[in-house]
């Protein structure tokens, strides 16, 4: 095998002219050494446009250690038997490309003016150096100058069970491009690189299972970054996960139709690294980013995606995505900030928790994909979130766990046609949220769980039309099994509860809004609303029409209350009052107390419900007319006793001389000589005043009235009847004090409603 000699060399070298090494159909050699020479001595007879030497063999250890080479160095097609080691040399430009036997590079601390290109070779190596005590590489940049761009088209780096490329705090003028059939079997490791351009690993496939396969830990990025597939449409795949702890991105960060899997083994990714850290699949920990976050096309991320504490423009899943992360945090923005939207395509797919906790969104919220397999029960965590616009989630499907806002601060919620299932816990939660517009569950919402909203404030409306909400049952996180719990909500713009169906009850303790607009018929079995407060009624958006003011339909609503409390009855008596509809009130109240005394009756004593059918009989003071007809059927009565001659027989008066009269006349007189037959005068020939049954009677009954009737005529118990007519008498006083008290006591509670 011949060998290429330093003439041969040089002469090329002088010319610009490129070197083909092939004679006789075979790959010549060429000596390190004659290689360093013309780059150190004999660099001032070589032309600018540099060695360009192609298909030979570099035999040697080719060191350029600490040189300056003012020329391009461009071997395309060439082997080495060594790694060439280029530590703090200063290159014009360098070139490996085509090598099909590259045994590493070693250059920390180069600085290349223009481009350093490793594309289409096959650098396969292991090495130590002092910067780093860990682990080896087959490619060391650290510390390293490029002005121009790192080229790593169709490049295959095997590190051989340690690292592929360690280029810490290296500094790029232009972009890294890991393209095509780029292909690394060990971490790629950019640990605090400053990039100008972007950083593109179009379809590139790097394989490290012990993870990360990409560290980017404090880079900064002045362009974009592109996790895509390749013009060839070859799949971006990433083994090992993606480490950007506090990356800084000038662009956008785009991640498309790629496959990222998490380590296998779980590692911490750096010392820096929280233990949520741990298994990342992207881990984006106080990322920053002045463009858009991307997930786009058939993306699948096996994993979790963690972008705590970021700052960027917007976050978007897009259709076919899939993050998978069952059990675990799927999509982790906890305190981050996205200056516009988040948005969750309705085809993608979610398998674990996205938690939003603490973040501020001043755009739109939209979740409407499928969410599922959660960790701690919660789908979607945001806790305490603040989102500056709406919160869409039209169409969302989660089956498993709770989409929880406890505590945020949102524009508005509007969830038509999502389907939310998680049952024995909350399908959805806003408890002690504040909402500035109003909350959407209709057309087509369904709820199988608990919807709470338990001291939330909600600005505009709360609408159910036409929504299901169901609930199978009594679990650990719902006890009473309710389907709707809102205790101490307070919706400022109307509820409209026209819902399609809710079952098995519902909680809306004192809950309060400006109006109330639902059917009584469509509640549930069973409902608490004690302390639940409304302006008026109104007809659930489109609603048959029906009777809005309807008593009949309120009192039949009120009596199905799983505990009796009258304040209900009451507040609803208030409102009919309030508009006008005073009987309607009155029936209300009624009908609160017949409640109340069939609760009451159940271990009552008979006196007690014999006072209770008195005071129902006459309307529970709500109906004072009553009482007069009674006082009225007694006056009667008692009238008819007194006009019976039975009745007027018992009957006896006495004079101040003492004298006896009947109803008839003189029955005895002052002495034994007036003693005979009575005469028939019921004045007594004007003794005493003339007997009247209708004035006794009225005597008799009425109280605080005295016709002097009842104290001149009285039952003689020694007659025939005369004991029996003395109780009916008292008899029908007690009544008439009772019925009169009854009386008096209904008109001063109508005059106080009133």
């Amino acid at each position: 095998m011949s060998e290429i000699d330093e003439a041969e060399l040089l002469g090329a070298g002088q010319r610009g002219a490129v070197l083909d090494g092939v004679a006789d159909g075979r790959n010549r050699i060429v000596q390190a050494a004659v290689l360093r020479r013309c780059c150190h001595e004999l660099k001032d007879q070589i032309d600018a446009r540099g060695l360009r030497l192609t298909n030979a063999i570099v035999t040697g250890g080719l060191d350029l250690t600490g040189l300056v080479v003012p020329f391009p160095l461009r071997f395309d097609g060439c082997e080495f038997d060594t790694a060439p080691v280029v530590e703090g040399a200063q290159l014009f430009d360098l070139a490996l490309t085509g090598s099909p036997r590259l045994p590493g590079l070693l250059g920390n601390g180069l600085r290349v003016r223009r481009d350093l290109d490793l594309s289409r070779s096959h650098i396969a190596g292991a090495h130590w150096t002092s910067a780093s005590t860990a682990k080896r590489a087959a490619v060391w940049l650290c510390e390293s100058e490029i002005g121009g761009r790192l080229l790593c088209l169709d490049t295959v780096l095997d590190g051989q069970g340690d690292r592929a490329l360690q280029a810490d705090r290296i500094r790029v003028g232009g972009a890294v491009r890991l393209l095509n059939e780029f292909h690394s079997r060990g971490e790629i490791r950019l640990i605090g690189a400053r990039i100008s351009g972007t950083l593109d690993l179009s379809g590139a496939h790097i394989d490290a299972p012990g993870g990360p396969a990409l560290n980017l830990e404090d880079a900064v990025l002045e362009g974009s970054m592109f996790l895509i597939e390749s013009s060839a449409e070859r799949r971006l795949e990433i083994r090992g996960g993606v480490a950007m702890g506090s990356v800084r991105i000038a662009g956008r960060l785009l991640v498309r139709n790629a496959t990222i899997d998490s380590p296998a083994d779980a590692p911490r990714f750096s010392t820096r690294g929280r233990p949520g850290t741990v298994g990342a699949a992207i881990d984006a920990s106080g990322l920053s980013a002045g463009g858009e976050v991307i997930l786009a096309e058939q993306c699948e991320v096996s994993g979790r995606i963690d972008m705590s504490i970021s700052a960027v423009s917007n976050v978007s899943v897009g259709a076919g995505c899939v993050l998978r992360a069952p059990g675990r945090t799927a999509l982790d923005l906890t305190n981050s900030e996205v200056r516009a939207d988040l948005w969750l395509d309705p085809d993608a797919v979610v398998e674990g928790t996205i938690r939003l906790a603490g973040a501020v969104i001043h755009g739109t919220l939209a979740l409407r994909g499928q969410l599922s397999q959660p960790e701690r029960r919660s789908v979607v965590g945001a806790t305490a979130l603040t989102v500056d616009g709406d919160v869409a989630l039209e169409g969302l499907r989660t089956d498993g766990g709770r989409v929880n806002f406890r505590g945020a601060t949102l524009g508005s919620l509007a969830a038509d046609g999502a389907r939310l299932h998680n049952p024995g816990g909350y399908s959805v939660s806003l408890n002690q949220a504040r909402v500035k517009g109003s909350v959407r569950l209709v057309d087509g919402f369904t709820s199988t769980g608990l919807v709470v909203l338990n001291r939330s404030v909600i600005e505009g409306r709360l609408e159910l039309s036409r929504g299901s909400f169901t609930c199978p049952g009594p679990g650990y996180h719902n006890v009473h099994g309710h389907a709707i719990e809102a205790i101490s909500a307070n919706v400022r713009g109307g509820m409209y509860l026209g819902w399609q169906a809710v079952s098995p009850s519902v909680d809306f303790t004192e809950a309060s809004t400006t109006f109330l607009a639902d059917d009584p018929a469509t509640w549930p079995p069973s409902f608490t609303i004690a302390g639940l407060t409304y302006g008026r009624f109104e007809r659930p958006q489109g609603a048959s029409p029906k009777p809005i003011w309807d008593q009949a339909a309120r009192c039949a609503w009120l009596s199905r209350q799983t505990q009796f409390d009258s304040g209900p009855y009451e507040q609803a008596a208030r409102v009919f009052r309030q508009h006008g509809y005073a009987s309607e009130a009155e029936q209300i109240l009624m009908a609160e107390r017949r409640h109340a005394r069939r609760v009451d009756q159940a271990d009552a004593a008979w006196p007690r419900r014999a006072a209770a059918a008195l005071y129902a009989a006459i309307g529970y003071g709500y109906r004072p007319l009553r009482v007069l007809w009674a006082l009225a059927v007694l006056l009667l009565l008692v009238t008819g006793s007194l006009e019976l001659p039975a009745g007027q027989a018992t009957l006896r008066a006495t004079n101040g001389s003492g004298s006896v009269y009947s109803t008839s006349g003189l029955l005895v007189g002052p002495g034994p000589a007036s003693v005979g037959p009575a005469r028939l005068d019921s004045c007594g020939d004007g003794e005493v005043r003339c007997f009247s049954p209708v004035l006794y009677a009225i005597d008799t009954v009425v109280p605080l009235i005295s016709l002097d009737q009842r104290s001149t005529w009285y039952p003689d118990p020694h007659v025939s009847g005369g004991r029996l007519m003395l109780w009916w008498l008292n008899l029908a006083t007690l009544l008439g004090w009772v019925l009169s008290s009854i009386f008096v006591l209904s008109l001063t509670r109508l005059s106080r409603s009133t």
